[in-house]
């Protein structure tokens, strides 16, 4: 072997560092040895395969000019439910409802509260007793006589008659009077502020006279006789003939009178209220009040209205055990009012919600009864 071949290999692991120095000069300079074919050439990678189109949510572009934006696809239509036919518990729910629509107050109810005949706390305890409204509107084919007696005096006949009379303008479209048929009585029309009291003498005494002066709530109030001379059977007769041609309502104040008045009142009235105050005397008024009218009318006695007026809490509370086998057909018990109690005559504005209510249940029981002229 000759010495050139041996040295050939020394020469190109020569060459081999000289190119690799001269490439690493090159780096540090900034420079990439394999632009200018030194150094090793990078590794080839293989392309990496396109990613194949699935059906992935993508963002929307928007174009700039709108009108060149494909047209976006028609939603699907949507099952109208309106005229599916109910399901089973649709129809079970629909047969549980009441036909049957809610009461309303009527427009004179809304005004007498703006006018303060009632109040909205007790214009909605008497929606709550749907009873006595529907019975105090009830509609009348024929003009009532209703009698108001007392079992005994000072029990608060007056208070209850003219309050009862209230009710009736208040939620009714029709009109009532109060009639005073006792001898030697207080001025109804002075007491409830009539602006010119009448009497029934001054009534009569007139060929035409067929209005009453009213109170402010509108109801008519005519006076009684004085303490000289005391109504006839022919005086009460003559004023209901005048007052019944405008007055559904024709409410005769007989209290505790026994007179030739009071008799012809109980005998013409197709509807008697009691009033008489609790406890044992009370009762014992009540059962002597209803002998009285069984003897004049045995019908009206029978039908007999009979409230209770209580003084106190705890009358209140006897009340109803007390009159619980009370001979009649109802008995309403009259709570303590403190604006009664202190003297005052009966103002809607000023007596208690309870006291009120009291009034609207009299009344409804008095217009629910059927007219024995019917």
């Amino acid at each position: 072997m000759s010495d050139d071949d041996q040295d050939q290999p020394d020469q190109s692991l020569r060459d081999r560092r000289q190119a690799q120095s001269a490439a690493s000069d090159l780096s540090r300079m900034g420079i990439d040895p394999r632009s200018l074919g030194l150094g090793d050439p990078e590794p080839r990678t293989p392309p990496r395969p396109e990613p194949e189109d699935v059906d992935e949510p993508r963002a929307r572009v928007v174009p700039i000019r709108p009108e060149f934006d494909p047209p976006t696809p028609e939603a699907a239509p949507v099952p109208d439910d309106s005229v599916r036919p109910p399901s089973a518990a649709e129809q079970l729910l629909s047969r549980t409802g009441s036909p049957e629509p809610a009461p309303r107050q009527t427009g004179r109810l809304l005004r007498t509260v703006a006018k303060g005949l009632t109040t909205p706390d007790a214009a909605l305890a008497v929606q709550g007793e749907r009873l006595a409204v529907d019975a105090i509107r009830q509609r009348q084919t024929d003009r009532r006589i209703v009698a108001f007696v007392a079992g005994k005096g000072g029990v608060g006949c007056t208070t209850i008659a003219v309050g009862v009379g209230t009710a009736f303008m208040a939620m009714r479209e029709d009109h009532s009077v109060v009639v005073d048929v006792q001898q030697g009585s207080p001025s109804l029309g002075r007491t409830f502020g009539a602006a010119e009291p009448r009497t029934v003498a001054s009534m009569l005494s007139e060929v035409e006279a067929t209005t009453p002066p009213a109170a402010a709530t509108g109801l008519g109030l005519v006076d009684g006789s004085g303490w000289d001379q005391g109504l006839t059977r022919a005086d009460v007769a003559g004023v209901l003939d005048r007052l019944r041609a405008d007055h559904t309502f024709n409410l005769l104040d007989v209290g505790d009178d026994a007179g030739e008045g009071g008799h012809s009142a109980l005998a013409r009235a197709d509807q008697v209220v009691v009033v008489t105050s609790p406890g044992e005397l009370g009762v014992h008024a009540l059962r002597a009040a209803l002998d009285r009218i069984k003897v004049v009318n045995p019908q009206a006695a029978a039908s007999a209205i009979n409230v209770v007026v209580c003084p106190h809490e705890q009358s209140h509370r006897d009340a109803q055990r007390e009159f619980a086998g009370a001979p009649g057909a109802a008995v309403v018990v009259v709570p303590p009012d403190p604006h009664l109690q202190a003297g005052h005559a009966y103002d809607p504005a000023h007596v208690t919600p309870a006291t009120r209510e009291a009034m609207l249940r009299i009344g409804g029981l008095v217009a629910g009864r059927r007219s024995r002229h019917d």
